[in-house]
């Protein structure tokens, strides 16, 4: 790595804890630059290098964390979907200081659109091969998969220590789920 690009990463990483830092005491929009700049111990000018505003920090962790989540479900599409899920609850556990800061963002299904989109074609697709629901049926499933897993992971976001035994119950649902659709709607060859 070049000197450059990790003055950059340096530069990049004080300015994001400073935000998140402040974002444990208030919203988003009542933090200002000068509040970050003072905090991170840098200039004005520096931050207005790398963000166009305090928002534009959040954002660009917003995009870097759904970036992680996708790559992971790229890797993964042999996988079983429930294989997945324990897996990228697992992933959002090593970050569980970041997921819970843009859980609590201003709308926190908008801070994970990326991802969200994604996980909705992918989940769409896997049932397509295994159901015989049409499209946009299986598309409403996904969605409701999806929704509903934001909302539980909302409920488990504040918790440093995971309940085992509420995620396995989460993770069977989603499972159960998909696969009594599979069931109840066989493909017909």
């Amino acid at each position: 790595m070049r000197k450059q690009d990790r003055r950059n990463a340096y530069t990049e990483g004080v300015i994001r804890d400073a935000v998140f830092e402040l974002l444990k005491k208030k919203s988003i929009e009542r933090i200002s630059v000068t509040e970050v700049c003072k905090l991170a111990e840098i200039n004005r000018s520096t931050f207005y290098l790398h963000y166009m505003d305090c928002m534009d920090v959040l954002e660009k962790e917003q995009e870097r964390f759904c970036d992680k989540l996708i790559a992971f479900m790229e890797r993964s599409k042999q996988d079983r979907p429930i294989e997945i899920v324990e897996q990228l609850h697992r992933l959002i556990r090593e970050d569980h200081n970041l997921y819970l800061l843009l859980m609590s963002s201003y709308h926190p299904l908008n801070s994970f659109k990326k991802f969200t989109d994604y996980a909705r074609s992918y989940l769409t697709e896997y049932m397509q091969k295994s159901c015989s629901l049409t499209r946009e049926q299986c598309d409403w499933v996904a969605q409701y998969i999806i929704t509903g897993s934001f909302a539980i992971s909302m409920m488990f976001a504040e918790e440093t220590q995971p309940d085992m035994e509420r995620e396995e119950i989460f993770q069977t649902l989603t499972a159960q789920g998909m696969e009594g659709l599979a069931q109840r709607y066989p493909r017909r060859q």
